[in-house]
């Protein structure tokens, strides 16, 4: 039989799709079944290798607890391909035609009917059926004849892979972005095929004139101080393990009620009606709608409570798909993180696929009913944050999502636990084809057209995860090629997970009734000490004492000659990471946190 794979020198992402045309085609020719084309018994498939807690629910582990972003490459030109990449991709074939059937599934990302939508197939090893099986629960079904714009492959074995050239690191993962294509391996994490697809997606709504966010969707209707009442279409920004899915796929219902009227005087149901949850993680933003990418929610479940309760419902439905997901005495699904380890730590990354239909505030639609009302950036810190800040200045409120400043957590990747970290646009992994500077810039002249409208997006920032004020200590930090001097928060560890020490920072409920008062114009702001009007603070939050605003402000713990160094020192410290990941960005957006 004639050669099927070609030589290293000749291999290209447009090669390397054309060879597994051609292994297809060979194997079929000889009589041997190449592809299981989403064959309905992956559930089944897939049981032989899960765990099925006693209600019902199953899970799988996966090899790796986080994504892969530094074994990751992103080949945007064909002069850019080294041996490294190249062996890969041909590694790759070899396995593929020595395999047994790959599974192929397909779906549509982004609501079909839309322009937003977008056909992924993601081709499967076939000893992995759970990933298979729980990624097309997650988007909406796709023709399997109908050719796909984005094809992404998954094979979670070790290939001997290569270092990423110039560093020590194994290489895992390619993206060939102006070729529609990824390449996984090594890796069983549901997380990587899904980001993968999603990452092709937001390069793809780009293209159809809006901007890919990983930001989360929900709506409701709330009652203004003035008694009218207002449709709001909030989005969430954040990454990994700062609140995002639990703020986005937060309702507020008759049970949880019942702790904002014992702890604040104040029930939600008093002011807010047709709550709706619309998206969990990637979201679309056009001027008139917010299309969500996925019918389904991947999110992660750690310490998820029945006071989260739409999210505890879902996750606790005998439907859900679990990974990394421990069990508890009674054999049933626990998100304590005390049963399972990884690396010797306790277990900080259990995961679920939910069906939003379970939430029991889905209503089958992940399009917006309207233009976004609501922009909302959770942005922990350690040292100047406050709890909650108004953010009126649209080139600022654009430089908070240049930064995308959070705080590392597990699911992140394990190194970056409890340090502070920029990462722009909180999807800087998932940013391909174009800048993450285009994207900040196009949802910053957004922005500012609806100010000039009249109509202006209320944006707001929340220090979630973070802490008002960490213990810290001043050191010599080396950026780039320099040196500056920084706070560093000091970190300990609690059950076996980096934490900063001392501080404060606001509950959930606390966070999610300034919302609501916020949404209601019911808040009281005065000016940020530094910033002015550019950001506004809280002042007064019906149902939240003035002693705890308090605590909750950052100049309450320093004075104001040292609440000035610490922010200068942490915009020198986005500078640098501004010029690496968001190059060429409007002098109005580099500068707008900038002072005297």
């Amino acid at each position: 039989m004639e050669r099927v794979i070609p030589s290293l020198d000749e291999i290209t992402p447009e090669k390397f799709k054309e060879t597994f045309k051609r292994i297809l085609e060979v194997k079929r020719r000889a009589g041997i079944t190449p592809l299981l084309d989403n064959p309905s018994d992956l559930l089944d498939r897939a049981k032989l290798y899960g765990m099925q807690y006693r209600n019902g629910s199953w899970n799988w582990a996966s090899n790796i607890w986080s994504r892969s972003a530094a074994n990751t490459v992103v080949i945007e030109e064909d002069d850019q391909l080294r041996r490294e990449h190249k062996l890969l991709l041909m590694r790759v074939l070899e396995h593929i035609l020595a395999q047994g059937p790959l599974i192929k599934v397909d779906g549509y990302v982004g609501k079909p009917g839309t322009r937003a939508q977008m056909h992924a197939a993601v081709y499967v090893d076939p000893q992995f059926p759970d990933i298979a099986y729980r990624w097309s629960q997650l988007v909406f079904p796709a023709p399997p004849e109908e050719n796909p714009e984005v094809e992404v492959f998954v094979i979670p074995h070790y290939l001997g892979n290569p270092r990423i050239p110039g560093t020590d690191r194994l290489l895992m993962v390619m993206r060939f972005p102006h070729h529609n294509l990824t390449v996984v391996t090594m890796s069983s994490y549901q997380g990587e095929v899904k980001k993968a697809v999603l990452t092709h997606w937001i390069y793809h709504v780009y293209r159809k004139g809006g901007t890919g966010e990983h930001a989360s969707l929900r709506e409701f209707t709330v009652r203004r101080v003035d008694g009218a009442w207002r449709r709001i279409v909030m989005c969430v920004w954040g990454l990994t393990g700062t609140g995002k899915s639990t703020h986005g796929l937060y309702v507020w219902t008759p049970r949880n009620s019942r702790i904002y009227v014992e702890k604040f005087g104040v029930n939600p149901l008093d002011h807010v009606r047709d709550q709706v949850i619309r998206n969990d993680d990637i979201v679309a933003i056009f001027e008139d709608r917010v299309v969500g990418s996925e019918r389904g929610s991947w999110t992660k479940t750690e310490d998820l409570s029945p006071d989260q309760e739409v999210m505890w419902r879902a996750a606790m439905s005998p439907r859900a798909l679990h990974e990394n997901t421990e069990f508890d005495e009674d054999g049933m699904p626990s998100f304590r993180g005390g049963l399972f380890q990884y690396f010797g730590a306790p277990n900080r990354n259990s995961r679920s696929v939910l069906y939003l239909d379970d939430t029991g505030y889905f209503d089958g639609d992940v399009e917006s009913s309207g233009p976004l009302t609501t922009a909302v950036f959770l942005s922990p810190g350690y040292f100047t944050d406050y709890a909650w800040v108004r953010i009126d200045d649209v080139a600022l409120a654009a430089k908070f999502l240049a930064d995308g400043r959070t705080i590392g957590h597990p699911a992140q990747a394990k190194e970056v636990v409890g340090r502070m970290r920029f990462v722009a646009r909180y999807a800087k992994p998932f940013t391909i084809g174009v800048r993450s500077t285009d994207h900040v810039v196009r949802f910053y002249e957004y922005l500012r057209r609806r100010r000039e409208q009249g109509n202006p997006v209320e944006v707001y920032a929340c220090n979630t995860t973070g802490r008002i004020v960490a213990e810290y200590r001043w050191v010599r930090k080396k950026v780039g090629d320099r040196e500056m001097e920084a706070p560093e928060p000091i970190l300990v560890e609690v059950n076996g997970i980096l934490r900063a020490r001392g501080g404060t920072r606001p509950s959930i409920e606390e966070t999610e009734l300034f919302l609501l008062q916020a949404s209601r114009g019911a808040v009281k702001f005065k000016p940020h000490p530094v910033w002015r009007e550019k950001v506004m603070v809280p002042d007064e939050v019906p149902g939240i004492s003035k002693e705890r605003l308090r605590e909750l402000d950052p100049t309450s713990y320093m004075d104001m000659d040292e609440f000035r160094r610490l922010l200068k020192a942490q915009i020198e410290e986005s500078k640098y990471y501004l010029d690496r990941d968001c190059p060429g960005l409007p002098s109005e957006i580099y500068t707008a946190m900038d002072f005297d």
